[in-house]
């Protein structure tokens, strides 16, 4: 009788548990691993998003800033612009008002100077001059008004003999209420008030130079 061969007999169960174990253990450490490294990198992400998130916040915040700034300051700008152009408008029409003010007295004044006998003698005395340097060697022609006397006459007269002229004709001059003209063909000295007063440019600069707080406001409009 043939031996049989030996059968084999089955493992023991705390051998076969042992596996079981291990490789739940692994693949337990293995899942733990890579969830770890799946939430850090999540986090670090997460951060990553945040931080530029956070940097673009900063830079719309300078940047609103900035606008809100420069739009401040351009509203300045044109405030303080436009206060300015208001007081220099103010100014001139001031001025405007002074210099019409003036016009209205200037006529007035320069009669009433010519009735005062002192400031007459300089009036006539500063036309005289002004002829001599103009009208010397010539015949001069002396328009005045009316009701002079003789002897204002013969001192003028001699004056203006004194000054240059070959000889003086009179003319009355009926519209003539202060002052007088001295002239020959082609050249006149005009000392009426009308004459005195033709250059406005030049009477309204010394008039606002002498008054307060009129000069530097950009002049009459």
């Amino acid at each position: 009788m043939s031996a049989q061969p030996p059968q084999s007999e089955p493992l023991p169960g705390s051998v076969l548990e042992l596996q079981v174990e291990g490789l739940v253990e692994r693949v337990t450490r293995y899942r733990d691993g890579r969830r770890t490294e799946l939430r850090a990198a999540a986090a670090a992400q997460r951060q990553e998003i945040l931080k530029g998130a956070r940097a673009e916040a900063r830079a719309n915040v300078r940047s609103a800033v900035a606008l809100e700034r420069a739009r401040r300051e351009q509203g300045l700008r044109q405030a303080q612009a436009q206060a300015e152009l208001e007081a220099r408008q103010r100014a001139q029409q001031q001025i405007a008002r002074l210099l019409a003010s003036m016009w209205d007295e200037l006529p007035q004044a320069l009669a009433a100077r010519w009735q005062s006998p002192a400031d007459r003698r300089r009036w006539i005395a500063a036309a005289v001059t002004a002829a001599g340097a103009l009208l010397a060697a010539r015949p001069w022609r002396i328009a005045h008004g009316e009701g002079w006397a003789e002897s204002e006459t013969r001192e003028l007269e001699a004056l203006a003999l004194a000054h240059g002229a070959r000889s003086v004709e009179w003319v009355v001059d009926p519209g003539t209420i202060a002052g007088l003209r001295i002239y020959t063909a082609g050249a006149c000295v005009d000392a009426t008030v009308a004459g005195l007063t033709a250059r406005r440019a030049e009477i309204e600069a010394a008039f606002l130079a002498g008054y307060p707080g009129a000069g530097g406001a950009g002049g009459p409009t």
